[in-house]
Formats: structure tokens, C-alpha cells, sequence
């Protein structure tokens, strides 16, 4: 059963929404909604209860979660909560933030195990199903404009930056933490194994322009490019030097 503190106006809609009762397995309470487990939790995994739609729950604690799962079983291949939708035109679930600290829209913390014995498991899981699907598996865009944050950042090293993708679209491997990627892929060398390492053939393709200087002089070193099928290369000293001719 359902109570609720806001049970001055109820809602008919034309259609029901239908929840599971396995998601109400371990009970949850949701600021002045509180779903207990009780005969439900003998029910049947296909058996649903029809909620009228939409149904909303409400809350403005700033110290309470709106809603708060907890799952008690330690074993066992089922979820706390169990999202699922037939709907081939929209999204399964739909999640919205405004956050402004240091914090994620959806923030995903995976509680783990100091001996290692968690080494098949991770913090996201992405399971592209269907032979032949289609389906991207990480999507990023920004539909009202471009933005001046990373699109993606992965760290795992102090003082790094593992891996970054600016909002410019500059990729950083190895850079300072926060720093400016100097090309559109900027890697340093942080350890003895090399830079780049490539098995393979490499394709160097013809630059339109030639390059007239360093555009970061202060890297040192020089630019290496093709020219109409040449080898060439611009010194620091801005002198041009052909490795190999066409």
C-alpha cells in the first residue's frame, strides 16, 4: 500500500502504469511516501500492481532522498531497482540535474574490494545487445551549442589526465591535470615504454598547407608532415629538411 502526506488532490488518467512489485523487494521510503514490503515480496516475478500514471513522488529535504532503495540480499543475479520499457520511440528513463558543484548528473559509486577479487566488475556496464545492432554505446552531444567543459575525462593517476577530450575537441594522453592538449592529440611520455606504439602500417597523408612554423616552439623538437608524397621536415629553427623525396 501506498500513504501519502499529499493526498489533498488524486489524479485519473485514461491509463495505467504498471510497476513491479519485485522493484518494492526491499522497501523504500520516499519523503512522505513510504511502499513496504510485506505479502508483495511473496509475489511473482511477472505479477505487476497497476499504479495510475503518472505517478509521482515528492520531497524537499535537503538532508532526505526522495526516494531510497535498499536491497538486503547478498546473493543472487537480480537488481535493486529494474527499469524496463517497450517503447522503440523514447528513452527507458530520463534523468535531469542543475547541478553546479563537483558533483555528476548521475553519480556512480562502485563500493569495491582492496584484494582485487572485483576485477570483473565496473562502475558503468554496457551490454550492446542483438547480433547486427546499430545501437552507439557511449553518446555524447551538446543540441544547443558547443560547451566549454571536457566531453570526457578519465582519471586514474595523480596529477594526470589519463585521458581527456577537450569541448574543443583537442585529446590530451598523459597531460597535466587540467591542462591545455598543444595539437589534436597531444601525448606525453610518462614512462620508459614509448609514446606511440603502432603495429601496423601508419599512414602519414599530404598536409594542404605546409606548416610555416612551430605553432608550440615551446616543445622544441620540429614537425614532421608529407608533401606531395615527401618526407619532410621543419626544424625549430623553421629550416625544412626532405627525408625522403616522392
Amino acid at each position: 500500500m501506498i500513504s501519502s502526506a499529499r493526498n489533498d488532490t488524486t489524479t485519473k488518467a485514461s491509463s495505467p502504469m504498471a510497476v513491479g512489485r519485485r522493484v518494492f523487494l526491499g522497501a523504500f521510503t520516499a519523503g512522505a511516501v513510504t511502499v513496504a514490503a510485506g505479502s508483495e515480496a511473496s509475489a511473482a516475478d511477472d505479477e505487476y500492481t497497476q499504479y495510475t500514471a503518472p505517478a509521482k513522488f515528492y520531497g524537499d529535504s535537503p538532508t532526505a532522498y526522495v526516494v531510497a532503495i535498499n536491497y538486503k540480499a547478498t546473493s543472487g543475479d537480480k537488481a535493486a531497482l529494474n527499469v524496463t520499457s517497450d517503447n522503440p520511440a523514447s528513452s527507458a528513463m530520463y534523468i535531469s540535474g542543475k547541478e553546479q558543484a563537483a558533483r555528476g548528473t548521475l553519480k556512480i559509486a562502485h563500493v569495491g574490494y582492496a584484494d582485487g577479487s572485483d576485477s570483473g566488475a565496473s562502475g558503468l556496464s554496457i551490454d550492446l545487445q542483438t547480433p547486427g545492432t546499430a545501437a552507439q554505446g557511449i553518446y555524447v552531444t551538446a543540441t544547443q551549442g558547443p560547451t566549454k567543459g571536457a566531453l570526457l575525462v578519465l582519471r586514474n593517476n595523480a596529477g594526470l589526465e589519463d585521458f581527456v577530450v577537450k569541448g574543443t575537441g583537442l585529446i590530451g594522453v598523459g597531460i597535466d591535470r587540467g591542462g591545455t592538449a598543444k595539437g589534436q592529440l597531444h601525448v606525453v611520455q610518462r614512462t620508459k615504454a614509448p609514446a606511440l606504439a603502432v603495429e601496423g602500417v601508419t599512414h602519414l597523408a599530404d598536409v594542404g598547407t605546409p606548416p610555416a612554423k612551430l605553432e608550440e616552439p615551446g616543445l622544441g623538437g620540429g614537425l614532421l608532415y608529407a608533401e606531395g608524397g615527401a618526407l619532410k621536415w621543419r626544424s625549430s629553427q623553421n629550416k625544412v629538411t626532405t627525408i625522403a623525396p616522392a
